[in-house]
């Protein structure tokens, strides 16, 4: 494997700026966490009953430092935007606003302490924006949100011949729980849920099968609704893949020549592989099965006493696609490292899909084989 790394002693540029531009925003996003759970354990506290009153003014004091740090956070992130204006009306800043101004705004109208510190559970919002996985969420439901709506609009209308079908069975039997669609409502929304709070109850025989009826159609709905978000999530996150994939690929030299039908398979075959800080990658002296390219983090490849950095952008181990030898060098992550891992298996599948594939590759051991110029 020392060969497979010879051209790439360095990252490129804008690989570089990358991996700088990633490692501030994840020390920003930790700053931004460790905050967001101060406020909110003080928060939490000052809700106690029985502690001391300077215990509370502490409190008050610890969540008033907090909205302040998150103002010159805000007001930082506001000077780095090149369109403030815009940026101010995001959601993203809306919900950092939120976290600066309720707490010093309710204390200079004159709230007390116990009051202010009631809007320290807008702190909350903070890890809903720092956390991927609610854009994710945001995305699919944006995405789904016309089968969503159907199923939704089918709820809605269960629940409203449950509660007027059982009006008009159980109104003369219990007058005061369904004697009326409205006072019925309450009694279809936990039936078909399948919560039942057991505050109301049919009697009558019909009543209970329309309970039965319900419950298994609201089963049903809910079921719908997991598998169209089941569906939208898998579908995102294979989007989500495909497109970090593409990003490294495009830039590698190995594929600079291929054309885009074989850089959309190179991409959909990729595996993502994530790897934590001084894990090892691959061993010397395992087979050599896959390749992989770095879509984020540094790794080191050791041979024998050599020690050579790869950064993102880069990759290692290409040399067992082409010829299948044990690996002779061992790979270790210096950083978190997310890793897009092509097997040998999926390379053949593809490179019968896609002779061109092959003859880079071919081309690229040709030229790594020959002996150096005189």
């Amino acid at each position: 494997m020392a060969g497979e790394v010879d051209s790439r002693l360095e990252a490129p540029d804008g690989a570089r700026v990358r991996s700088s531009d990633a490692w501030l925003k994840g020390r920003e996003t930790t700053g931004e966490s460790v905050l967001a759970a101060i406020g909110l354990v003080a928060f939490l506290a000052g809700t106690l009953p029985g502690l001391w009153p300077s215990a509370y003014r502490g409190l008050t004091i610890v969540c008033v430092v907090v909205a302040l740090l998150f103002l010159v956070q805000y007001v930082l992130r506001l000077r780095r935007e090149p369109k403030p204006l815009e940026w101010m009306v995001t959601g993203p800043a809306i919900i950092d606003l939120l976290a600066v101004l309720p707490i010093p705004l309710a204390l200079l109208f004159g709230a007390d302490g116990e009051t202010a510190r009631l809007f320290g559970v807008l702190w909350a919002l903070k890890l809903i924006r720092m956390n991927a996985a609610f854009a994710l969420l945001g995305r699919v439901l944006q995405n789904e949100r016309q089968s969503l709506m159907s199923v939704t609009t089918a709820f809605f209308v269960v629940v409203l011949f449950a509660a007027t079908l059982a009006f008009v069975l159980e109104r003369k039997e219990q007058p005061e729980a369904f004697g009326s669609v409205p006072a019925s409502l309450w009694w279809a929304v936990t039936t078909v849920t399948t919560t039942g709070y057991g505050d109301k109850i049919p009697v009558t025989f019909a009543g209970r099968a329309l309970a039965g009826i319900v419950m298994v159609a609201g089963i049903g709905l809910f079921a719908l609704w997991a598998g169209i978000l089941a569906s939208g999530f898998a579908h995102e996150l294979r989007r989500r893949e495909f497109l970090e994939s593409w990003d490294v690929v495009v830039r590698l030299p190995l594929f600079r020549n291929l054309g885009a039908p074989a850089l959309a398979e190179v991409a959909r075959l990729l595996k993502v592989q994530n790897s934590g800080r001084g894990s090892t990658v691959v061993r010397q002296g395992q087979p050599g099965d896959s390749m992989f390219f770095i879509a984020d983090g540094e790794v080191e490849v050791q041979a024998g006493a050599a020690r050579i950095r790869l950064r993102s952008g880069q990759f290692f181990g290409e040399m067992a696609l082409i010829s299948g030898t044990p690996r002779n060098a061992t790979v270790v992550a210096v950083t978190p490292t997310r890793l897009l891992r092509l097997d040998v298996v999926d390379f053949r599948e593809l490179a019968a899909r896609q002779p061109e594939l092959l003859q880079v590759i071919e081309a690229e051991n040709a030229r790594r084989t020959a002996p150096p110029a005189r």
